[in-house]
């Protein structure tokens, strides 16, 4: 896969709840490094930033899904027993299309539609779900 580039997403850098330079991010409390889709800070940007994986970005989801397009961001997380994703909503809802797209690649997954919290994947995923620490 060919990594991308962000152009004028800047949906992680407001979706995510985390931590900048003082400044506690939030849906809410949208970062103020970010403006018109660009990061003012991208070459000091803090370790979160720089270690956040976009499944987009990162060229395995097909091109239509760009987040700023779709208004779905799709975030690679790790556990146990591997990668699973988590779909954060930014303006838009997972479609029948988008879940599509995530079930080809056979690893849980979170999301949710119509304000209610759903998961895709095992039992053990949703056990440890319960007990995961949020943030990036």
């Amino acid at each position: 896969m060919e990594p991308r580039e962000c152009g004028e997403c800047d949906l992680c850098c407001n979706l995510l709840k985390h931590n900048v330079y003082g400044q506690d991010v939030t849906p809410d409390n949208p970062c103020r490094f970010s403006k018109n889709g660009r990061c003012s800070i991208y070459s000091n940007r803090p370790a979160h930033c720089i270690r956040y994986e976009c499944m987009w970005l990162e060229g395995f989801l097909p091109e239509w899904m760009y987040p700023k397009d779709i208004g779905v961001v799709i975030t690679v997380r790790s556990w146990p027993q591997g990668k699973w994703l988590e779909v954060g909503n930014a303006g838009g809802e997972i479609t029948q299309e988008i879940f599509a797209e995530l079930v080809k690649f056979n690893v849980p997954f979170i999301y949710n539609r119509e304000g209610q919290g759903y998961f895709h994947g095992s039992s053990e995923f949703e056990e440890f779900y319960k007990h995961y620490s949020h943030g990036v």
